[in-house]
């Protein structure tokens, strides 16, 4: 159940960030100004509907994906700490050679 809920919160957050999304809000927003007894039908969709359905759905979505981005830079962490460990034996490596070349030629 947990991995729908992240599924759907995820896409339906993207379809809020969407220029559709923009233009059908802009359109609810401007409708009153043509059809004056339109303010109440708007009122109650954007106050109560979309406030009380987006606002948890972004805020969850926003947490959903702060979780996936930390797990991100984990991984990322991991692997460049391997690379680091691997740069230092082979420097430590490259030391060992050269101070066993100076010592054979003393």
């Amino acid at each position: 159940m947990r991995r729908f809920n992240e599924w759907l919160a995820i896409h339906l957050s993207e379809m809020f960030a969407t220029m559709l999304a923009f233009y059908l809000f802009t359109v609810l927003a401007l409708l009153p100004l043509a059809w004056p007894a339109a303010m109440p039908y708007v009122q109650f969709i954007s106050s109560g509907v979309l406030q009380l359905i987006a606002l948890p759905l972004l805020a969850v979505s926003g947490v959903i994906i702060g979780r996936k981005a930390d797990a991100r830079a984990e991984a990322d962490h991991q692997a460049i700490m391997e690379l680091v460990a691997d740069l230092h034996a082979k420097h430590d490596a490259l030391h060992a050679k050269i101070d066993g070349q100076y010592d054979d030629g003393r």
